[in-house]
């Protein structure tokens, strides 16, 4: 179940702009609930610090990959791939 209702929810973030908006922003908690996934699972995406898609398909891809919690952040660049769902580069965060 798990898998599944993170590529729904990707999947939908990567074609509405509305949607992407509501699971990046301040209503991602309304989403996340409305999602299917359990409350462990909302608390971890929850956890995500993205301000971008592809940050928070990086923040998954780390959950899933190393079972850290999502907020780690790596120190330098990485490609990122979702179960061959998206793939992408992500650059190391400054600041």
């Amino acid at each position: 179940m798990y898998d599944t209702a993170i590529q729904r929810l990707v999947c939908q973030a990567v074609v509405s702009d509305r949607f992407r908006a509501r699971l990046l922003g301040s209503d991602r908690a309304e989403v996340l609930r409305a999602s299917g996934l359990g409350a462990v699972e909302q608390k971890e995406l929850l956890s995500i610090p993205a301000d971008t898609l592809e940050e928070f398909a990086a923040g998954i891809e780390r959950m899933m990959r190393q079972g850290k919690p999502a907020g780690d952040r790596p120190d330098v660049g990485e490609s990122v791939a979702i179960r061959g769902l998206l793939a992408v580069e992500i650059p190391p965060r400054t600041g």
